[in-house]
């Protein structure tokens, strides 16, 4: 019985900030702004966030979040509408004057040639990606050693609640911070944002990891097309089952 009561206790303390709707418990962004659209985590955010992970996997989560600060503080000058620039769909918008203007930007803040080279790998496996707009080359020929390696990845990936999972997604929270386009009030997980850092030794990162998937997947739904509208996850998954022995066939039904 004291077991099932510390169970209940922790469970409270994880949910803390949702709201209790009947017997439904509401992610806090949901229950703020409006209801949001399911989106597949596995079937279109992770493609469409995946960039984040191939960044940290050749540096670091570190070097990852220093991306995302400057293309966020690059794109707060132009005010681009909705975006907030973490989905590489996004980056499909962009024209060519756009994208030597944030070339320019990031050369600038000397992380454009490491940038660069932490997607070269990623885009000669997905030479139509969006991305490849950053390379100063045409992509070239696929590394078996560096397929197998992100199909492990991406079999990690597949749990949005791992460690790497939550740390992928929490850079489009950041960019939403550092845009000043996300604003959250005192209290709740997401104001203690940098915890998110220790997930998931401990319990407060729990929740803020917690209310990051939540609030990304709101954000997908709300920012992204319909996933079959959605040009580069459909060249995604089927660019993955031409390139041989990737095979995500088993997560398209997810």
């Amino acid at each position: 019985m004291k077991k099932k009561k510390q169970g209940q206790e922790k469970d409270k303390k994880v949910l803390a900030d949702y709201k209790k709707i009947g017997t439904t418990f509401v992610p806090p962004m949901v229950h703020r702004v409006g209801p949001w659209e399911f989106t597949s985590w596995s079937s279109q955010i992770l493609p469409e966030l995946i960039w984040w992970d191939v960044l940290s996997d050749r540096f670091s989560h570190r070097f990852a979040a220093q991306i995302a600060e400057e293309i966020a503080k690059h794109f707060k000058a132009k005010d681009k509408g909705k975006c907030w620039w973490a989905f590489i769909s996004n980056y499909a918008q962009l024209g060519t004057d756009d994208m030597q203007d944030l070339k320019g930007h990031l050369n600038r803040a000397n992380v454009l040639a490491q940038l660069i080279d932490g997607l070269g790998d990623f885009v000669n496996l997905y030479p139509a990606c969006p991305m490849s707009q950053f390379l100063d080359q045409p992509p070239g020929i696929v590394d078996p050693n560096y397929l197998q390696r992100f199909t492990d990845r991406m079999r990690e990936l597949e749990d949005k609640r791992s460690r790497s999972g939550v740390l992928v997604q929490a850079q489009a929270i950041y960019m939403g911070f550092v845009l000043g386009k996300l604003h959250v009030k005192k209290g709740l997980a997401l104001a203690d944002f940098p915890e998110v850092e220790k997930y998931p030794s401990t319990e407060l990162s729990k929740r803020v990891g917690a209310s990051i998937c939540a609030s990304v997947n709101g954000l997908a739904g709300n920012m992204l097309p319909k996933f079959q509208e959605d040009t580069w996850v459909q060249y995604f998954w089927q660019r993955s089952l031409d390139l041989c022995p990737l095979d995500f066939s088993h997560l398209e039904t997810r």
